[in-house]
């Protein structure tokens, strides 16, 4: 049975165009490419250029163009408004982001930058996700997939970061809680980096779970311990899995088996968000993950949330910075979310992120048991 997917995009995003090196920052490019030169050894310095630029979603969108998906409705987001933006970001730094609008810049050393069509991207990206879930919460669909940019996770309150300006996801969840009334929001963030500004941003609130899948520190950004689970009254509803680089399609889906489906069953969200990153996949080179893996996890997510929410689930873009990588692996996902059955799941024969996903359910096990008790 076919399931309506909304798709949330508009070309407008493509407008965000960061490139080259910062000239008046020459400490920045230095650490810059150092960074590159340790996560991406075989890069070639001299001919590089922004990772995040529009042929990521103009990929994507060519692909569910030409090869369309039964199911799909495309739909239009309308951008954040300050004070939606203001429920996840501090307001003197929204004022900030804005008083960029037509400029061009780099905002951190990371390559976190603007270009004249920066903010407007970064309005839509963040009025994405506020725009699927207010469709969803009307009943008028149960399932959505943000096709957005900039990302998103790595964003806190105070800053933009890690090629991100508005937290997108943030964003969304702080809407269902404080807008639509919902008491208890769930997020899996499975992008290949810990998403450290959504961590920031919820870290002490008890009514969003955060469960973050991501490869190990030092790896940038460098947080994501599995000791880091929230704190004061959040305690407990942050729970970090940090895997060793090279982990392929079956530790993903331990992660699920493991972690995300008991915390959710213990938690008993009624909204379930994925901050969905696509660099995990072995065209990245630092992974081992393929399409396969990202549409066996999505469809257990909908499963899942058939099971506890209603079905509501929305999907929005993180990384993921190859071009067919990316293509395939949206377009296994918004299959999945359609509703179409899963073929076989390419594994390797040795995985090393199952023995980490294994290690973090251990760890975390009496934080969610103490949940289910809170729940209950």
């Amino acid at each position: 049975m076919t399931t309506t997917v909304l798709i949330y995009y508009d070309f407008r995003m493509l407008g965000h165009n960061p490139h080259g090196w910062d000239p008046d920052h020459p400490e920045w490019t230095d650490d810059v490419k150092a960074m590159i030169e340790l996560q991406y050894p075989n890069s070639n310095l001299d001919t590089y250029s922004h990772p995040e630029r529009p042929e990521r979603l103009t990929a994507i969108v060519d692909r569910l163009l030409l090869e369309p998906v039964d199911g799909v409705r495309w739909m239009l987001p309308t951008p954040a408004s300050a004070t939606q933006l203001e429920r996840s970001h501090d307001a003197a730094y929204v004022a900030h982001i804005e008083s960029l609008d037509g400029q061009s810049g780099w905002l951190s050393k990371d390559t976190t930058a603007v270009s004249p069509g920066s903010v407007t991207a970064a309005r839509l990206a963040a009025g994405s996700g506020i725009s699927a879930i207010e469709v969803i919460a009307a009943g008028e669909a149960r399932r959505a997939f943000c096709i957005v940019r900039p990302p998103g996770h790595h964003a806190p309150a105070d800053r933009a970061r890690g090629f991100c300006l508005y937290n997108n996801l943030a964003v969304a969840a702080a809407h269902a809680r404080k807008a639509l009334g919902f008491d208890r929001v769930m997020i899996w963030d499975w992008d290949m980096h810990h998403g450290n500004g959504t961590q920031a941003i919820f870290y002490d609130d008890p009514s969003v779970l955060v469960v973050d899948s991501h490869c190990a520190a030092p790896f940038y950004p460098g947080s994501g311990l599995l000791a880091e689970t929230g704190s004061g009254a959040g305690i407990g509803y942050h729970l970090n899995v940090p895997l060793p680089t090279g982990f392929g399609n079956a530790a993903l889906v331990e992660v699920f088996e493991q972690v995300v489906r008991p915390a959710a069953r213990a938690f008993q969200p009624e909204l379930l968000l994925i901050s969905t990153g696509f660099d995990c996949h072995y065209l990245d080179m630092v992974c081992a993950m393929d399409e396969t893996g990202y549409a066996a996890v999505t469809q257990r997510m909908s499963a899942l949330a058939d099971e506890l929410c209603d079905g509501r689930l929305v999907m929005m873009l993180e990384g993921g910075y190859n071009a067919k990588a990316l293509a395939d692996s949206a377009y296994a996902v918004v299959e999945a979310l359609a509703g179409k059955p899963v073929g076989a799941l390419n594994v390797l024969a040795e995985d090393p992120g199952c023995a980490a996903a294994s290690d973090a359910a251990a760890f975390h096990a009496k934080s969610i048991a103490a949940m289910a008790k809170t729940s209950s």
